[in-house]
């Protein structure tokens, strides 16, 4: 039986089977294995699994938060595990790194309840500022990790863990990388479990509190429940050796799948025998076996060279002097996600094959097409009126959300851009330094995750910056989940909970708390009062602060389907084609073609801005638009 994707998830049918994504994948793991909490904050290439368990969380009996940030999405998850919930938070591998101080110490405490971190790796920073690899953190933090090469593998990896880590006391971390949580792949569902952990806090202090008398004796535990995680993965099924012959390719992750694609289209099973590794420790017996069946070995992994390393080093202590090569050989790459075609060429040059035949097409150049912010995205106006006030001239730091797509021409919003919160801490260290007032922009999410302890900061410095911050009422950029700010909705949003996180939150409140004197409130579609606060701001003393408060232009549509803003439209008469409209906005609505500017009524959002920077009066209503 083949079922599909939505709240059939929930199905108890063992044996029935479904192509679903990576992401949801895990989600079913999850499922199976008994989960009674999830959290997490939302990122690329993870957030399918949150959204997922905020549909299903209260049909499946699952406790759900989405966390302010990652930390607290972390010691959130690890409480509920010490009252023996089984566990889950998830992340993008950025959120990983922002949760490092509680993950650092987890592992000495030890959990009660299984307890499961998914952090998603983004190889070729497809949606991230930069690449991470998780898998060191096995060896640096003494983690179980597990490393899916396939949807499937996420799924039976996610199962499995959350049995792992009660057995070892180890919270597991599951890394899944873009390829793999963003593919679909067919799996068999198990059934869900008819019983689920007790929940019960135990008191036991000298368990649970590291203070050093403690944490001395929790870290000879910590190397001993390390050990007993490689021996029961050394007996797991996600280590599967195939195919014979002296030569030997070792892979993990998605490469792996791709080694194995090669293999088989190649016709090499009887030439090669191929490794994979699914998880962190590599068992040294896995490793034994296999060195012990070749002459040579090809190391294929994405990102850093952990797995060559591993077999390197256990192919000195088994005195095998034999080639191992991979990134070190530089037969392949230490960048970027590989594909199915250079690990083909890899493969080829290490068994000496003729060179992959490369088939030869010729396109036409085509035109960048960088992201931009969507029609009526009130974030394009708050930079265009704020760049009238502030100047060309002035250093404007941007943060981690839409409010990035400041970035460039026309909007020129993002001179600075390093993480989440730092638009705030970087202007305070500029306007330190230079003496000259400086721009933060920064997004409600994002306030509330990072961007607090950022402005109490600059309140106690009295740092000369303004802070705007961009309140959509949505955490737009990774799928629309609620934030801090987001109003309740109705029952009937299959993406929203109704919980006390949708509550709606004052960020004016709450930057008054924070000692900040100078806080406006505008909704910048109100060109003449936004321009009149921004000129405030501009001229006060110290941190000043202004909230820009208009719904994400998207989520208000969606919300409300069945009501449009009428279009806008330009009248050609009027119209001389200054092409101020474009140069100053930007507006993916606004079309020119063969010197004619126009305006697609569909992307139209009836946001009125072009209508206001026209200079001809040509942008006015189109009368024929149905609301």
């Amino acid at each position: 039986m083949t079922v599909g994707v939505g709240r059939e998830i929930l199905q108890n049918e063992p044996g029935a089977r479904a192509c679903l994504l990576g992401n949801l994948g895990i989600v079913r793991g999850a499922l199976e294995a008994g989960v009674q909490f999830f959290s997490c904050y939302p990122g690329t290439p993870s957030s399918e699994i949150g959204d997922t368990f905020a549909r299903i969380a209260k049909e499946a009996g699952v406790q759900f938060e989405y966390s302010v940030n990652e930390k607290i999405a972390v010691e959130v998850a690890f409480g509920a595990s010490l009252a023996g919930a089984r566990s889950m938070c998830a992340m993008k591998h950025l959120g990983l790194s922002y949760a490092n101080d509680p993950i650092s110490t987890m592992p000495y405490v030890g959990v009660e309840g299984g307890m499961v971190i998914v952090s998603a790796g983004d190889p070729a920073v497809i949606t991230s500022p930069n690449e991470q690899d998780q898998r060191h953190f096995s060896r640096l933090l003494y983690y179980p990790i597990f490393d899916p090469a396939t949807p499937d593998d996420a799924m039976q990896m996610t199962r499995y863990a959350f049995g792992l880590s009660e057995t070892t006391r180890l919270p597991v971390i599951l890394r899944p990388t873009t390829r793999v949580c963003h593919s679909n792949g067919m799996m068999t569902f198990g059934p869900l479990p008819s019983a689920r952990n007790e929940i019960r806090f135990t008191k036991n202090p000298p368990r649970y509190v590291p203070i050093p008398v403690n944490a001395r004796r929790m870290r000879k535990e910590l190397t001993q429940r390390y050990r007993q995680a490689e021996e029961l993965l050394a007996t797991s099924e996600f280590f599967p050796r195939t195919g014979s012959g002296r030569h030997g390719i070792v892979a993990s992750g998605v490469a792996y799948a791709y080694a194995a694609q090669v293999i088989e289209n190649l016709g090499l099973q009887d030439e090669v025998v191929l490794q994979q590794v699914g998880a962190y420790p590599i068992p040294e017996q896995v490793l034994e076996r296999f060195l012990a069946s070749v002459d040579s070995v090809l190391v294929v992994e994405e990102l850093t060279p952990v797995v060559e390393e591993w077999v390197s080093l256990s192919a000195f202590r088994q005195h095998r002097d034999i080639p191992i090569l991979g990134k070190h050989s530089g037969h392949l790459p230490l960048e970027f996600e590989y594909t199915p075609d250079l690990v083909e060429d890899a493969i080829r040059e290490y068994l000496h094959l003729d060179k992959r035949e490369r088939g030869s097409v010729t396109v036409p150049d085509l035109p960048s097409r960088p992201p931009v912010l969507c029609p009526g995205c009130p974030h394009r106006t708050s930079f265009y009126l704020a760049g009238k006030v502030f100047g060309k001239k002035t250093v404007y730091c941007n943060d981690i959300g839409c409010y990035t797509l400041g970035y460039g021409d026309p909007l020129n919003a993002c001179d600075v851009l390093l993480c989440m919160g730092s638009s705030i801490t970087q202007a305070s260290g500029i306007a330190r330094m230079t003496g000259d007032r400086v721009v933060a922009y920064i997004g409600d999410s994002t306030f509330f995750h990072s961007g607090l302890p950022a402005l109490a900061n600059a309140v106690q410095a009295d740092d000369n910056i303004t802070v705007i911050i961009l309140d959509n009422y949505i955490t737009a950029m990774t799928g629309f989940q609620p934030s801090l700010t987001t109003p309740p909705r109705p029952a009937r949003d299959a993406g929203r909970t109704e919980s006390p996180a949708a509550a709606r939150f004052s960020i004016e409140d709450a930057v008054r708390g924070l000692g900040v004197k100078d806080v406006f409130s505008v909704d910048q579609f109100d060109e003449a009062t936004t321009l009149k606060v921004f000129k405030e701001a501009k001229a006060a003393t110290g941190v000043s602060v202004v909230i820009c408060h208009s719904p994400c232009a998207v989520d208000r549509r969606r919300a409300n389907r069945d009501k449009k803003r009428p279009a806008f439209t330009i009248d050609q008469d009027l119209c001389n084609a200054c092409s101020l409209c474009v140069r100053v906005l930007g507006c993916p609505g606004i079309l020119v073609e063969d010197g004619q500017y126009s305006i697609d009524q569909e992307l139209c959002d009836g946001c009125a801005v072009c209508a206001s920077v026209c200079v001809q009066g040509a942008i006015r209503p189109a009368v024929s638009v149905k609301t």
